[in-house]
């Protein structure tokens, strides 16, 4: 026969399935660009005997492989709300703010020199005619925006301006606007303590134009490295995994 030369050159869709509190699965989630899937060589806990026999002192003569494990890495690239409730260990939700006002029943807030402090909502209105009004604890004296304090209307905060009439400590009441937020989502951290899932790289060898698949039917994931939030070029999430026994196996390998 004929040498077929076989090289591997790999990309995929990285597929993650995490399993519920009652231990099934919720369905197969494309998590985006992924630069790395790997599956690390086995590690190997083993029990040997050493031949005392004059022709075979000091030699192994029997080998029992008493412990195999294995671990797979992967990193992804999208920072999507899915992918960071992975990396966080946490849940994610929809986050959306209902445009609103309250006027004629303002916010109470005790502000601080140099400081900001944030009001109930985010995105006010800072349109003319909109804007905020600020008034003392007793609602007798109105401070006027730059010369009392300033507001940051994107996040909704609020800040006494050094040499202004307000004080530290004093408490403002605030009447604001605030304008509808839709298309946000949240991730609450440290939701959760364990995350199993099964995971499924449909591949493509490019080397050879076949198509493949790795399966892993069951794996404890953690994320491994940092996420960091300033960064100057393309942020990932970097995750280790413990690939665990099933009835199914522990993983497969598919070309075809």
């Amino acid at each position: 026969m004929g040498y077929e030369q076989e090289a591997f050159l790999g990309s995929g869709d990285l597929q993650i399935d995490v399993f519920n509190e009652n231990g099934e699965r919720t369905g197969e989630l494309d998590v985006g660009n992924a630069t790395v899937f790997a599956i690390n060589a086995p590690s190997l806990e083993k029990k040997e005997q050493t031949g005392m026999r004059r022709a075979n002192y000091g030699q192994t003569i029997k080998s029992v492989i008493t412990k195999i494990e294995q671990e797979l890495k992967f990193t992804l690239t999208d920072i999507n709300r899915e992918n960071l409730a992975l990396a966080m260990f946490g849940e994610d939700s929809a986050y959306s703010q209902t445009a609103g006002n309250n006027t004629g029943s303002a916010e109470s807030v005790t502000v601080h020199a140099g400081r900001w402090t944030k009001l109930s909502h985010r995105n006010l209105d800072s349109s003319s005619g909109n804007k905020p009004v600020v008034k003392n604890s007793a609602g007798t004296t109105t401070y006027d925006e730059g010369d009392d304090y300033e507001i940051d209307y994107q996040v909704g905060r609020i800040r006494p301006v050094a040499g202004g009439s307000i004080s530290d400590g004093d408490e403002l009441k605030v009447e604001c606007k605030w304008l509808a937020l839709t298309g946000g989502w949240k991730v609450a951290a440290q939701k959760t303590n364990k995350i199993e899932a099964f995971i499924r790289l449909i591949g493509k060898d490019q080397a050879n134009d076949r198509n493949c698949e790795v399966i892993v039917h069951r794996a404890s994931i953690e994320p491994s490295g940092d996420i960091n939030w300033l960064t100057e070029d393309f942020a990932q999430l970097e995750f280790t995994g413990k690939i665990l026994a099933t009835a199914d196996g522990t993983w497969d390998v598919i070309f075809y």
